[in-house]
């Protein structure tokens, strides 16, 4: 007679957690300068495709992206990232030259390590010196 083991190393499913929103990132990021042109008046975008090296699981059903993954895009770059006329939006960040979850992770690991004035001057350095290396970054008569 064979006698039936339960399972009983299985945890209980637990429900998906959805990231915590983070207003104060948000706000932060509307003091730099746009990622992709330079310009000020941006807008918090979030990069909602996936990319598991960064720990970005994408949008799914239900599912939001995490504010730490949201990069300052002027409105007329922000409604082109959405806008599917340059393909997908990895295909919109690939013709920009920028990888977004790469330049999200650092703004938010600065963010995160300097108070609020430092980490605006340092985060747009940063910025600017990608702009710098695709060849974007913006004179100072432009500015």
């Amino acid at each position: 007679m064979a006698f039936r083991i339960a399972n009983t190393c299985r945890p209980a499913p637990t429900a998906a957690r959805r990231p915590a929103k983070k207003p104060a990132h948000l706000a932060f990021l509307h003091h730099l300068p746009c990622a992709v042109s330079g310009v000020y008046g941006v807008q918090a975008a979030h990069d909602s495709y996936p990319n598991a090296w960064h720990g970005a699981s994408g949008r799914g059903k239900g599912a939001k992206v995490p504010d730490r993954f949201a990069l300052p895009l002027s409105p007329a770059e922000h409604d082109l990232q959405h806008s599917c006329k340059l393909g997908s939006e990895r295909d919109y960040w690939a013709s920009k030259g920028i990888d977004p979850h790469d330049l999200a992770n650092a703004l938010w690991g600065v963010y995160c390590d300097y108070d609020e004035a430092e980490a605006i001057v340092r985060c747009t350095a940063i910025i600017n010196q990608r702009l710098a290396a695709v060849g974007a970054l913006r004179s100072r008569e432009e500015v």
